[in-house]
């Protein structure tokens, strides 16, 4: 809803904008939690991130923002309105700089942290593929059926939360025990659903494979 008020506008900007920022940054830094999936849980983190905030603000700063928003008590917003260009740059720095600086901040302890206690990674499948150079995959399908390509620069892999699924740049023939018999004339990929997997192999290339390329 769009704020009808001066008072519904302030609310907006100092409780609630600032919570936003600061989760905006967080899961482009750390990636969305399984806890913040609900559109609830990720509302109340980003208001009660804006009210830490806020009170970090008025015990640093709180005479200082009472006379650049009252402008000495001749209106709400009237140190705004007679100092625009420094509300503007405390807006930029309180509600955009600062939440992004802590966003930053605890992403960076929290990567210290895990890779220090334990893995981060949301799933097998997101481990599996995450920061993996081009190799061949086989697939058995729950069916029986093996399913066999490239991974490649113009391949896709799903990550958390969305449904595990992969597309392979090029599809090769399979042998009934899964021996790749050769790329598929004219292939332009294949597409598999994590769900209808039973197995899934990830194959290094020959030349990788002779350097030691696995770990």
């Amino acid at each position: 809803m769009v704020p009808g008020t001066v008072g519904q506008l302030t609310i907006l900007l100092i409780l609630v904008l600032p919570g936003f920022f600061y989760q905006a940054v967080r899961e482009r830094l750390r990636g969305s939690l399984a806890s913040e999936q609900e559109p609830q849980n990720r509302l109340v983190r980003a208001i009660a991130a804006g009210a830490l905030l806020d009170f970090v603000y008025a015990v640093v700063a709180g005479p200082w923002l009472v006379r650049l928003l009252a402008g000495g008590g001749e209106g709400p917003m009237a140190g705004v309105l007679r100092q625009p260009r420094e509300a503007g740059l405390a807006a930029l720095l309180l509600i955009v700089a600062a939440p992004a600086a802590l966003a930053w901040a605890e992403a960076s302890w929290w990567r210290r942290r895990a890779r220090a206690r334990y893995e981060p990674t949301p799933t097998a499948w997101d481990a599996l593929f995450q920061d993996r150079g081009s190799c061949f995959v086989r697939v058995r399908l729950k069916s029986g059926l093996w399913v066999g390509g490239w991974l490649g620069s113009r391949s896709a892999v799903s990550a958390y939360p969305q449904p595990g699924d992969l597309y392979l740049q090029a599809q090769y023939r399979m042998g009934p025990d899964g021996t790749f018999l050769g790329r598929v004339p004219g292939t332009a990929g294949v597409y598999v659903r994590a769900a209808d997997v039973d197995v899934l192999e990830v194959l290094l290339p020959p030349a990788a494979s002779a350097a030691g390329g696995s770990e």
